[in-house]
């Protein structure tokens, strides 16, 4: 309890230890320093010895709205990590363009700056303010180089050149201008799920992987594609068969006529047929056959289609959504994530557009999320002040291509569409278990996760939810809910499938 605090301040007993000289620290004060400050990304991003060795020399700073931090023109002294608040980071001397600019570059919680003056005693070719009272935590150069913090920092960034010279990319750099890119990288970790970019198109930066994976993942909206539009209408008509012919647009002629086709010969059961054959068969060739056949007008042949019996027909009363292919129901506006790529250790992101024109680059939002990863992260203007022809000759060939949000699209129906059937077969083949298994009492907790919220039921319109609705921001437009699966409106499996007596003879 003595590192409890309101607001996210800093707890008083860590100021304390924060305080003290780092040679009157304990072993287990500092444990506890190191143990705070994981909520920061940017101290998470040390290894961590080096995590050990800040936390016994950093030392705790509370500054006001409008403090200038760090001086354009002047060395640095000491490295920063922001604990509370915001700061902005101006190209003039007293930082008075941050308050005047609408959007101005801001460090926040976890954010650390100062980092390359206190490696190399560089002038600062910035200014950093506050923008309101903030709280940091302070490595100074003194302590940094007495504690020999400068070593681990050093072989950190030898395992940086490491990974970019075995790069095909950068084969033809020399080793000098390498170590400019190694100096320009900036190293962050990334734990499971975790968001790392939320749009790589408007992304300032080159991301280099150099451990681990992460994904792409575009938001598609499903209710703008023709085909969610079709497939959403054909599962509703299960449930109001009037429902196909109001909404959906005169189909072409050659569907048209493979639906004819489909009504004038429906699917048969021709095993009396089979059956009768084998009878005269076995009669030429003097076998006896036992079995009698009926041969009546009535039974042969029988018709599958009278087995098929659709649910109940009720008629459907919901709010419509107006879009450019039809109306649709209120609630079947969803959108969903897709995974459109797995980025691998040694790839890079935001170099496969970087030589294109304006107009020839895919503008979409596409999201990168982390399934454990520890990257690099490159200034694109740095980076690109760097390029000569021979990385520029690679980098033309280097072209990735993403498939529509329609192609997307259809992935998800038809996808969509094994997963419900897979969970209903399942169900029909696999005996459920006379007791069920044995779970814990917990009490429900408000606003949680549930399960039911990612699945939208086109059986339940209308019907009150007592869950909470994930939503997802759009550019340029409102939020959409998001969703893994669609329960549509079907035929039970048990009378979809044939019925065998015997192997190899349907009835």
């Amino acid at each position: 309890m003595d590192f409890v605090t309101e607001s996210g301040y800093f707890p008083p007993k860590a100021i304390e230890i924060a305080r003290k000289k780092p040679s009157w620290r304990t072993e287990q004060e500092v444990l506890a320093l190191c143990n705070l400050l994981q909520a920061l990304d940017s101290y998470r991003n040390y290894s961590e010895p080096m995590q050990l060795l800040l936390a016994k020399v950093i030392r705790f700073e509370r500054f006001g709205r409008r403090r200038v931090i760090v001086k354009k023109g002047q060395r640095g002294n000491s490295l920063y990590f922001i604990y509370l608040g915001r700061v902005a980071v101006t190209e003039d001397e007293d930082g008075s363009s941050a308050f005047l600019d609408l959007h101005p570059m801001v460090l926040c919680k976890g954010d650390s700056f100062g980092d390359i003056g206190l490696l190399n005693s560089s002038v600062g070719r910035a200014t950093v303010v506050c923008m309101e009272e903030t709280e940091f935590l302070v490595v100074d150069r003194e302590d940094f180089l007495a504690h020999k913090l400068d070593h681990e920092v050093k072989r950190d960034a030898q395992h940086r050149f490491g990974y970019f010279r075995k790069m095909d990319l950068f084969r033809s750099w020399s080793d000098e201008k390498l170590w400019k890119l190694v100096t320009l990288g900036k190293v962050e970790k990334y734990s499971y799920g975790q968001l790392i970019s939320k749009d790589i198109f408007e992304s300032s930066s080159i991301i280099f992987v150099c451990r681990g994976s992460c994904e792409v993942l575009r938001l598609i909206n499903l209710w703008s594609s023709p085909s969610y539009h079709k497939w959403i209408w054909q599962h509703l008509a299960l449930v109001d068969d009037r429902l196909l012919e109001s909404h959906l647009k005169e189909p072409p002629s050659v569907d048209r006529f493979k639906k004819f086709q489909v009504k004038s010969y429906p699917a048969q059961d021709f095993s009396s047929l089979k059956l009768l054959r084998l009878q005269k068969a076995w009669e030429q060739l003097g076998t006896s056959f036992s079995r009698k056949i009926n041969t009546s007008e009535n039974s042969l042949p029988k018709t599958l289609g009278p087995k098929i019996k659709s649910k109940r027909p009720h008629l459907i009363s919901c709010r419509m959504f107006n879009t450019r292919n039809g109306d649709i129901p209120k609630e079947a506006v969803v959108g969903a994530y897709m995974n459109i790529r797995t980025v691998e250790e040694g790839e890079v992101i935001g170099l496969h557009q970087i030589l294109l024109p304006e107009n020839q680059q895919d503008t979409r939002p596409l999201i990168l999320a982390s399934l454990g990863t520890k990257v690099i992260r490159v200034r694109k203007e740095k980076f690109c002040e760097l390029l000569d022809s021979e990385v520029t000759e690679k980098l033309s060939e280097f072209q990735i291509e993403y498939p529509s949000d329609e192609d997307l699209c259809q992935k998800f129906l038809m996808e969509n569409s094994w997963n419900i059937f897979r969970k209903d077969l399942l169900r029909l083949l696999v005996k459920p278990r006379q007791l069920p298994p044995f779970t814990p009492f917990r009490t429900k907790k408000k606003d949680v996760y549930n399960p039911k919220s990612l699945v939208l039921n086109l059986c339940s319109f209308n019907k009150a939810k007592d869950y909470p609705i994930f939503m997802a921001p759009q550019k340029y437009l409102p939020p959409v809910r998001i969703v893994q699966a669609i329960r549509a409106p079907q035929y039970k499996i048990q009378e979809v499938l044939p019925q065998y007596k015997n192997a190899g003879v349907l009835v």
